[in-house]
């Protein structure tokens, strides 16, 4: 089933580390907030909507966590070391073939392809970790033949997607699969991928303290000079004016990538 250019566009948003549960996170929001005080008062149909998958790490780290609520007496101690567990946890199992990164990763295939079937054109808005999760995914779909022709578009079930502080240059995450892009083939049309990140931001770098990454690659290190590759991959340097982690977590409201992902979407 084809899509629809005619049906409001799907933004879905992957959220990256997180602590907490799926019930505390507002990314969705935050995107939406963002691309309405970019469009201002031009009208466009759009819809945003989240891909929460935290209450899918929580429970594969439940034992662990359990233990270490035993191990550690301090009530202070007992929230400090809940929360880095959680969020080491969750990089360890991205970095993973186990279960739980597969079930998150078919969880994000069949949500990408219920949102095709539906028929609506889909972008991806993927931050941090989510843009491994989404990288891989994509990846995937593009090995199946009844999606991605690339004469056309509405056998497309991601139109485009914008990653934000992603890691996805850092050696750790670049392992076999995931050191090359799918080819499309032959045709005529371009998948968009767009990278955004700040020079501040340590989880892009690698480096606790940040770094001055100038004409650093990150996304378009995965580019060729194969014709039939069928990717335009842009990395973005976006100052946000934050400085260690909150350079990580600025984007949601950067103006850079507000504009860019509404050019993304209406065009």
């Amino acid at each position: 089933m084809p899509i629809d250019p005619k049906k409001p566009r799907k933004v879905l948003v992957i959220h990256g580390v997180q602590t907490g549960t799926d019930a505390d996170l507002n990314q969705d929001k935050l995107i939406d907030e963002l691309i309405k005080s970019r469009l201002g008062n031009i009208p466009f149909a759009y819809q945003c909507e989240l891909f929460r998958y935290e209450d899918i790490n929580d429970a594969a780290q439940k034992k662990l966590t359990q233990l270490m609520d035993l191990l550690v007496q301090n009530p202070v101690g007992k929230v400090v070391t809940k929360k880095v567990l959680d969020i080491v946890g969750d990089v360890v199992i991205s970095l993973s073939k186990n279960s739980t990164a597969n079930q998150i990763r078919a969880g994000l295939k069949q949500r990408l392809i219920n949102i095709y079937n539906e028929g609506s054109p889909c972008y991806i808005v993927a931050h941090s970790l989510g843009s491994i999760y989404a990288f891989d995914v994509l990846n995937e779909l593009m090995t199946n033949r009844q999606y991605f022709d690339r004469s056309s578009r509405k056998t497309w079930p991601v139109q485009g997607m914008l990653t934000i502080g992603s890691p996805i240059g850092l050696e750790m995450f670049r392992v076999t699969g995931r050191n090359k892009i799918q080819n499309l083939g032959e045709g005529d049309k371009w998948f968009r991928w767009l990278n955004i990140w700040d020079h501040n931001d340590p989880v892009v770098s690698g480096n606790i303290f940040g770094s001055n990454l100038a004409q650093y690659k990150i996304a378009e290190s995965f580019l060729s000079s194969d014709p039939k590759q069928g990717w335009v991959i842009r990395d973005i340097a976006a100052d946000t004016g934050k400085i260690w982690l909150m350079a990580h977590t600025a984007y949601w409201n950067s103006p850079v990538v507000g504009d860019k992902l509404v050019d993304m979407v209406t065009s």
